[in-house]
């Protein structure tokens, strides 16, 4: 959904100063947007996984406009690293982010809803602090230590008997 994302980026640049930050490869679509738009943005190709944190550190808010997913794996990165986040039902986002717990879900091509959603992430201080509070509470839960001794209770707890 990269026309989605510049949907509703274009909307909110509107109302706030924006400024995106894109990583990964191509993003020829979404720079081109921003470039009509005239939305500044910097779009880093990472030579190095761990620098991924002091993105994520530098952003406000993460958007998941995606119509399909496997995952997307951002939304555990977003969690991780506290940043509030606004996603699609798309993937995993369904069984990661209780809406208006520690996040927005908002349904695939919704423009208006993402829009609206990223809005009250912006304008209030208090969803912000609590999205991330709970977001980093959620992502323990997928803890590889955790994930490994549920895996061992579901796959062999009939071995231990």
């Amino acid at each position: 959904g990269p026309d989605v994302f510049c949907e509703v980026i274009e909307r909110l640049s509107k109302r706030y100063n924006i400024f995106v930050l894109l990583t990964g490869p191509s993003r020829g679509y979404v720079k081109n947007r921003l470039d009509k738009s005239k939305i500044q943005y910097r779009h880093d190709m990472l030579q190095d996984v761990n620098s991924l944190v002091d993105y994520y550190n530098a952003i406000d808010l993460y958007i998941v406009a995606s119509r399909e997913e496997g995952g997307p794996k951002a939304l555990l990165e977003s969690l991780a690293c506290g940043v509030p986040l606004v996603s699609t039902k798309v993937g995993m986002a369904p069984d990661l982010i209780v809406h208006n717990e520690n996040g927005y879900l908002e349904d695939v091509e919704d423009v208006e809803g993402l829009y609206r959603s990223a809005c009250k992430i912006i304008d209030s201080k208090e969803i912000s602090d609590k999205f991330s509070r709970n977001g980093l509470k959620t992502v323990k839960n997928y803890d590889w230590k955790n994930i490994s001794e549920k895996y061992k209770k579901t796959l062999y707890s009939w071995y231990l008997i």
